[in-house]
Formats: C-alpha cells, structure tokens, sequence
C-alpha cells in the first residue's frame, strides 16, 4: 500500500503552483494509494487555493487527508475539505480494511509553533476504538530535530503525546510530519518518525552551530506498507 504524503506546499505565485505540478505529475506515475498533506497549503487567499489543490488531488480518485499548518486557515480549510464542524480539524481516513491515516490539528491560531495538549483526548479515543493499523500525520515536528534555533516552533506537549501514542492499543505504524521543509528521519514513541521535505521551497540546514542553504528541488514522501511493516522513501524532483 503506498501513501504519498506532501508537505508545505505554500501555494503563492505561479512558481509555487509549477512546483506542484511538477510533484503531481510524478504522483500519476505510481498511483498512490492515498495521499497526505502535512499543513501549509497556501499563504494566502486561501479558500481559492485550496478548492484549486482539491481539484488537482482529487482527480487521483483515492483517499486524501489534509491538515492544517501555521500559515493555513482553518475555517476556509474546513469549508473546502470538510471535518467536524468546530474545533480542531482533526480526522481519520480509512484506506481500505487495513490501514488508517489519523490527522491531528495541532496549530495554534497566531502562533508558529503546534501544542498536541488539546488534541490528546481525542487521539487516545481513536487509538482505542481497535480499528486497523494507524499512520498519525501532522504539521509542527513533535521530536528533536537536532536543529536549535527551530525548536522554539515544534509541538509542544511532546512528552504527552509520546505517552499517548506508546501505550495505545492499536497498533501505530508511524507518525510524520512538515512544517521545516527538508526530510528527516528519527523514532517517537517507539515507533518510526519521519518529516517530509517541501513542495515548496527548500529548509535551511543547521547543524552544530553550522549552517548551510541548500537548492533541493520539490520533494515528497512515500510511504510503504506491506505486512505490517512500514518504510518511507524521499523523493526529489529535480
């Protein structure tokens, strides 16, 4: 089973849109499964942004989860993709009788960091109903992305979360997220941990004090599930 998950797309002016379409194109070549998006859709203008993405993504014809980053608004987001009516736009997508895509909202509105608290109730519920192997999507990294000067816009409340997610009683394949715009790979709670690179432009590296740009082109994740085992390639299309 192959979930494409995309990430800070930050639809804006024509060159964002060409990076997308260029990830898009890619995309009809595997024919994925289902698709995830990791938050931060479009900067602006959004509720005309984002009916312009469902259009391109739900031509695919397959499951699709979308949660909301820190440049995103809720309400327009809600209108378009739909969710529960008030509140965070948390959700679950099933994608057939073997896998489920749990989205958690954990944007904080006017802030840049996320804060898992408010959704924790609501995640502990859903891994308790015994419902299939889960993979947990969100916007802001709930791990130590080794990154310093970034750690003041993680999600908070990690600690809480990672209990949460350790002693559930269904079985939790991975968690991965968005919001730094390059890939990166670790363990949360026992399980894999992973963070997209971007649709659109790329993150800077810093490491140990040391800091580099860099010109990665457009990027996804890809998620593979077989026998209950997942593994995540990256995908770079220069």
């Amino acid at each position: 089973m192959i979930i494409a998950q995309l990430s800070d797309i930050h639809i804006d002016e024509d060159a964002s849109w060409a990076r997308l379409e260029r990830v898009l194109a890619w995309l009809g070549t595997i024919s994925p499964d289902a698709i995830a998006v990791s938050g931060d859709l479009a900067n602006h203008s959004h509720r005309t942004a984002y009916e312009a993405l469902k259009e391109r993504l739900s031509a695919f014809g397959v499951p699709l989860l979308v949660v909301p980053g820190n440049v995103d608004n809720r309400n327009a987001m809600r209108a378009v993709f739909g969710g529960p009516a008030e509140g965070p736009l948390n959700n679950v997508v099933p994608v057939g009788d073997t896998l489920r895509l749990i989205g958690l909202d954990v944007t904080v509105d006017g802030a840049v960091h996320g804060d898992a608290a408010p959704v924790l109730d609501w995640l502990e519920a859903e891994l308790g109903t015994g419902g299939p192997p889960a993979l947990i999507f969100l916007h802001q990294h709930p791990f130590n992305c080794g990154m310093d000067e970034y750690e003041t816009i993680d999600c908070r409340n990690q600690e809480a979360l990672s209990l949460v997610v350790g002693k559930a009683r269904d079985t939790v394949l991975g968690i991965s997220c968005g919001h730094l715009h390059r890939p990166m790979f670790t363990r949360f709670a026992g399980v894999p941990a992973s963070l997209a690179p971007a649709v659109g432009k790329p993150g800077t590296l810093v490491v140990d004090g040391k800091k580099a740009s860099s010109g990665d082109p457009p990027g996804l994740l890809v998620h593979h599930v077989k026998d209950g085992i997942l593994v995540s390639h990256v995908v770079s299309l220069g």
